[in-house]
């Protein structure tokens, strides 16, 4: 099959310790017909530096602002018919690209997007964080509404048409991909891997899901038909979530009222019991279970204070009027 020019972008900031691994692994894929275009959002570290050591290899340009900011750039500018996207933390397998076009089997089609896995040589930390987040991958149907932009491509038509919205710090792709898949398929393609660098600590795991979180107010105002969970953020994940509420609320209500000490007890119980059935499905042993368990608190809590924060912040921009 004769390939057709592919354009593949990688935005990044501040990611030199990953940075040439990425671009490596798209140097190295067997699917020829494509250029590399990466913006740096104005490193302050050496990730610039290390890019310009590519020379010609790649096309290399800064700019300041939001990440939809920069993908908007490259779908205005891009020549050519398809856009893949990965980021800076992430390792293409060599026939990643060549599986993802391999996707677009009809023209209904505007996007594939492919499989995440967990690179080697990463801590225990990462990769529980790799398996939870990997156990729902395996889940994903053919066609799926949204997709990581770790790991997608899309016909530059349907994208232009939709763009990225401007307004999200964090999540652009959970909007970008609903809005995209209103007007075509996003098929899936668990072939086409890439290996992503998680979160290395609590600290950051925690800060990564708190603005993913904060995002959720708009997401919901735009997409409301979503808020009962799709194959990335699940049913069981908005359950969690909820139980955490109660249990925060009834230990409140408690201290001022005894009524409510049973009350905390049983929600906390049953609380803790719906993390571990949860955390029984994906462990791989017994091993597994305390720091999966930190992993999935970690998140709950995260979530807990981003959504207020992003409700505050919708509210505060009045993005309800837009």
């Amino acid at each position: 099959m004769k390939e057709v020019p592919v354009t593949i972008f990688v935005p990044v900031k501040n990611a030199q310790d990953t940075i040439k691994n990425c671009i490596d692994s798209l140097l190295k894929q067997t699917y020829k017909n494509r250029k590399i275009i990466v913006i740096d959002n104005m490193s302050s570290d050496k990730t610039y530096e290390i890019l310009k050591k590519y020379g010609k290899r790649i096309k290399l340009l800064r700019m300041e602002g939001p990440v939809p900011k920069l993908h908007n750039y490259v779908l205005d500018n891009a020549d050519t018919e398809f856009i893949a996207y990965t980021n800076a933390d992430c390792v293409a397998d060599k026939n990643w690209l060549k599986n993802l076009m391999k996707g677009f089997t009809s023209k209904d089609i505007v996007a594939t997007a492919g499989y995440c896995a967990t690179p080697k040589g990463l801590n225990k930390f990462q990769e529980l964080i790799g398996l939870e987040l990997e156990s729902r991958f395996k889940k994903f149907p053919k066609y799926i509404s949204r997709a990581p932009d770790m790991n997608l491509c899309v016909r530059t038509e349907a994208a232009r048409k939709v763009r990225f919205d401007e307004r999200f710090i964090w999540s652009w792709e959970t909007d970008f991909g609903y809005r995209l898949t209103k007007i075509g398929k996003m098929k899936y393609v668990p072939e086409a891997i890439v290996y992503h660098y998680h979160r290395p600590n609590p600290k950051s795991f925690f800060r990564q899901q708190m603005k993913n979180a904060m995002m959720t107010p708009l997401i919901y105002w735009n997409h409301f038909d979503k808020i009962k969970g799709d194959h990335i953020s699940t049913g069981s994940m908005a359950l969690t979530l909820l139980l955490f509420y109660l249990v925060v609320f009834s230990a409140v209500l408690s201290l001022f009222f005894n009524f409510f000490l049973p009350i905390y007890a049983v929600l906390l119980f049953i609380f803790l019991f719906y993390i571990m059935f949860q955390i029984i499905l994906v462990a791989r042993k017994p091993s597994d279970y305390f720091p999966l368990t930190t992993i999935y608190l970690i998140r709950t809590l995260a979530w807990s204070v981003g959504i207020p924060k992003g409700l505050w912040m919708f509210i505060k921009n009045k993005w309800y009027k837009s």
